[in-house]
């Protein structure tokens, strides 16, 4: 067999085998060219976020350009959005909210506004999870967060 043949029958061995499942040890989940997702852990239940963006706002852009609110959905959440404070505050006394999703620059505004309580919200900032694309794992842990200040609180009380 010729040099070239040699060279041409191993680049077509390796082009077959990039090209096909990646076996290696444990999960057998990834395929060559495609990428993992997001895996919502078992325990993690549905959250009722309140997305508070001024819509001129570098967050509100991006949270409109990340679908956000359908992505949300999807995971089986329930958002709201509001624009202003002024909305912000009607919505969350007449509503009962796990998350609020606001900007970095925003959060110690929010974070005001919020009754003390264990029941109170969980304030996530978006500016860098929007990017990251780990808003979902933010969301989930917030609301294990938001869920342990209820239970230690109705513990303390009993």
């Amino acid at each position: 067999m010729s040099m070239r043949r040699r060279f041409g029958a191993l680049v077509v061995i390796l082009a077959l085998g990039m090209t096909g499942d990646l076996f290696a040890c444990g999960d057998k989940f990834l395929v060559g060219g495609r990428g993992t997702r997001y895996q919502r852990p078992r325990n993690a239940r549905a959250a009722s976020v309140l997305i508070y963006a001024d819509p001129a706002s570098a967050v509100a852009v991006s949270l409109k350009k990340a679908k956000v609110e359908s992505l949300l959905k999807l995971e089986g959440h329930r958002a709201t959005n509001v624009q202003t404070l002024d909305q912000l505050s009607t919505v969350m006394s007449s509503g009962r909210f796990d998350v609020i999703l606001t900007a970095n620059s925003d959060s110690a505004s929010v974070q005001r506004l919020l009754a003390s309580g264990p029941a109170a919200a969980i304030v996530v900032g978006v500016d860098d999870l929007v990017k990251d694309r780990s808003l979902l794992q933010a969301i989930d842990k917030a609301v294990q967060e938001h869920d342990q200040n209820v239970k230690k609180a109705a513990t303390r009380s009993s």
